[in-house]
């Protein structure tokens, strides 16, 4: 059965029927030919990014001037032909792929269009096309330098994977203080939020001209660590099946730990109650049967896995002094 898509009316479809209605009424008072065209590049170059769309309108301006004056020099040679047309074509695709401008081949396409269809190739043409460039494509740059802010999408996944987080790290908290060996924790559904998130990230990234970087990314990026590390520590978990006194002390890290995970202001006082951790293992008798041995080695492994943890937030900073950097 068909499914239908909710109906919504976003902002790039508010951009793109102004820009639309604008350039037609722009170029229609200006006496243009053709003055219908300039809708049809802005609604090829309102992108999702103000990057994307620079590209675009580049792309597009180099290609269309390319075929106004290839266009204009062989049509005016060989004649306004069927075949003549095609041979244009021809050769005008591949020099887009050269000049790596090929995203512009459907509007250029108007444009040759445009002058097959003149009475005249002349120096009125070639103005009226460039106009019709110039207006269709600065509106469309005009509407794309309106782009929402991504902050608030960006601090949710933000919110989200954090408490995601958090809830590993309840989760390990009780298997350390009621030794459960069997965790029942799926990473997938977190690492799809910080996929999603890093995407987002990087769009944002693309909505500012002087800016190549964003501390979201980062931030993102140090969580996707962290999660590998968490997928270590579970694994390790499940392997400890003997009821350590150490256990107790490393339940109480791990539910510190996951009470602050959004923040670094604690960041310091966990890794300092581990190294105390570490310090008390000195004090506790050694293990007297293979199977209480194993359990100790992964414990400390757990603890090695927990000091990185702790390092790469501690590395990182907070979200906003990573963002003045």
């Amino acid at each position: 059965m068909l499914k239908l898509n909710p109906y919504k009316i976003g902002f790039r479809t508010v951009k793109t029927a102004v820009g639309m209605t604008l350039g037609v009424i722009i170029c229609k008072l200006l006496g243009l030919d053709n003055y219908a065209s300039s809708a049809i590049l802005v609604v090829l170059c309102i992108k999702h990014t103000k990057m994307h769309s620079v590209q675009a309108i580049l792309s597009r301006l180099v290609s269309c001037l390319l075929i106004l004056f290839l266009g204009s020099a062989i049509f005016s040679l060989l004649g306004q032909h069927a075949f003549v047309l095609g041979l244009i074509v021809l050769l005008f695709i591949p020099l887009t792929v050269v000049l790596n401008v090929q995203e512009g081949v459907i509007t250029s396409c108007v444009i040759l269009l445009h002058v097959f269809n003149a009475k005249a190739i002349n120096g009125h043409l070639i103005l009226n096309e460039i106009m019709l460039l110039i207006v269709g494509l600065g509106i469309a740059f005009l509407m794309n330098l309106m782009m929402p802010s991504l902050d608030k999408k960006l601090n949710h996944f933000k919110q989200d994977i954090e408490n995601q987080i958090t809830e590993i790290f309840n989760i390990f908290s009780q298997a350390c203080s009621m030794h459960n060996d069997h965790l029942n924790i799926k990473f997938d559904s977190l690492l799809l939020n910080i996929k999603k998130a890093k995407s987002l990230a990087f769009r944002d990234v693309k909505n500012h001209f002087v800016r190549n970087e964003n501390s979201f990314y980062h931030y993102f990026d140090m969580r996707e660590e962290q999660v590998e590390l968490l997928k270590r520590m579970t694994s390790l978990l499940e392997r400890i099946n003997t009821d350590d006194p150490i256990l107790e002390k490393i339940s109480q890290l791990m539910y510190e730990i996951g009470s602050n995970v959004n923040s670094n202001d604690y960041t310091a006082l966990r890794l300092h109650s581990l190294y105390e951790i570490r310090l008390s293992l000195d004090d506790l008798p050694l293990p007297t049967t293979h199977k209480t041995l194993n359990s100790r080695a992964h414990i400390i492994q757990i603890l090695n896995e927990l000091e990185e943890y702790l390092n790469i937030k501690s590395q990182f900073g907070s979200l906003k002094l990573h963002s003045e950097i």
